[in-house]
């Protein structure tokens, strides 16, 4: 759902499909509308932070731009030829029972490499082969975070403003769908799950890894299938990281390079104002109000 303050009109994508427009002032107009449709279905939508471009996921693997006007701009399709732009290096140190295990082998190892080099498995839990999408804060470019079937790994793609494929993530063991593109653009946010932590993990816009901070157990929930990560989302002036779980919200700061939990709320539905950076509102799945707060960092 998007509302446009210039021409009084909202745009509703729906997952089967259809993209309608309600006219708060028709004059002359449809008051409600359906601009077009997608035979498909959509499996993911966002529009660009200047309103001028919706971009489109469908459930048969295409990606498409439209203008504010619905014209169709550019329509591909996501395949796994699209890994093949990579020209990530491993440099692991392959499989354990590849390696030489000599008496000096554990000094001679360099430790900024890995021990192990994540084949992209997919996660075993919380992963509901949802896509999602995520404007950089200029506009100028898109990610798309969606599983490749036939590599059976999730891919973040991210293209330009103009459609075209700039680059793929590496591999990275038990992403799952949550994304999310810090405004300033130096880094996209992802979520990371294991079997006995969750942690949030950074890529860069040529999809290398960028880094990552372990998230905290919540309170009286075990890690698994009860921790439900619904959504990653920046504040505009990136400074805050909120984290949107089925029953709470959590606002992660950072400094001197370290990662703090500063306060939890237990609500979901978090929008951050697109403007005042401190600014939110939580809309309550059980209730019919919204509620406005000001965050405070100290």
């Amino acid at each position: 759902l998007r509302f446009f303050g210039d021409t009084e009109t909202a745009c509703i994508v729906f997952d089967v499909g259809d993209l309608v427009v309600v006219r708060e002032n028709p004059d002359g107009e449809e008051k409600i509308e359906i601009v077009g449709s997608i035979d498909s279905g959509i499996s993911a939508a966002a529009w660009s932070p200047d309103e001028e471009l919706l971009v489109i996921t469908t459930k048969a693997n295409t990606l498409i731009y439209l203008t504010r006007d619905f014209e169709d701009l550019v329509s591909l399709e996501l395949t796994a030829r699209d890994l093949e732009i990579s020209d990530h290096v491993s440099v692991g140190w392959g499989k354990k029972e590849t390696q030489f295990k000599g008496k000096k082998a554990r000094a001679l190892r360099d430790p900024t490499v890995p021990e192990i080099v994540d084949d992209g498995r997919l996660a075993e839990s919380n992963e509901f082969g949802e896509t999602s999408i995520s404007w950089r804060g200029d506009g100028a470019y898109v990610a798309v975070n969606a599983i490749e079937d036939s590599a059976q790994r999730r891919v973040i793609r991210v293209f330009s403003r103009e459609g075209a494929l700039d680059s793929v993530s590496e591999p990275v063991n038990g992403l799952i769908g949550p994304l999310s593109w810090r405004p300033a653009g130096n880094i996209l946010a992802g979520v990371q799950l294991f079997e006995d932590k969750h942690q949030v993990v950074f890529f860069e816009r040529n999809g290398l890894r960028h880094g990552q901070f372990p998230l905290r157990p919540l309170d009286g929930v075990k890690h698994g299938t009860e921790m439900l990560i619904r959504a990653l989302q920046w504040n505009v002036d990136s400074t805050v990281l909120a984290i949107s779980y089925d029953d709470r919200v959590q606002m992660w700061t950072m400094g001197n390079y370290y990662w703090y939990l500063k306060q939890e709320i237990f609500e979901p539905g978090l929008r951050w104002h697109p403007e005042n950076p401190l600014k939110f509102a939580l809309v309550p799945r059980s209730q019919d109000k919204i509620r406005r707060l000001q965050y405070a960092l100290d």
